[in-house]
């Protein structure tokens, strides 16, 4: 889908996009730890969502409330390893005939055990590539 092409999400998956958000952003602050990025900081990092999303080293789905949502990580070594988390469902856009993922959250984390507590559902395993 091109950036000019619209999508509407109905007013029944905002409210359940809004939930999810809000746990699992309380599932985070309760088990970040003090010396990891700050959520000021996470906002540094939205430039690796797309390629987190497309070519994750792991990935994980689970069906919740019926809506699909997949969880992709992706560790980057610059000057330090972090580990870029995204959260996300895929939305069927019927009226366009394209499936569309909305993020729910995106963070970063240099705790390998963090991932850990997001690694839920079924792992997804990528096409084996000749």
């Amino acid at each position: 889908m091109s950036d000019d092409e619209k999508f509407n999400i109905p007013d029944e998956v905002h409210e359940w996009l809004g939930l999810k958000k809000s746990e699992y952003l309380s599932k985070l602050i309760e088990n970040q730890l003090t010396d990891d990025f700050g959520f000021e900081e996470f906002h540094l990092f939205d430039h690796k969502i797309q390629e987190t999303v497309e070519f994750p080293d792991r990935s994980f789905e689970e069906i919740l409330d019926g809506y699909p949502v997949r969880t992709y990580f992706k560790t980057y070594s610059d000057s330090k390893m972090i580990h870029h988390v995204v959260i996300g469902t895929i939305y069927e856009d019927k009226e366009n005939k394209v499936e569309v993922f909305i993020p729910i959250l995106t963070f970063v984390t240099r705790k390998e055990e963090l991932l850990g507590i997001f690694s839920v559902g079924k792992a997804v395993t990528k096409p084996t590539l000749n």
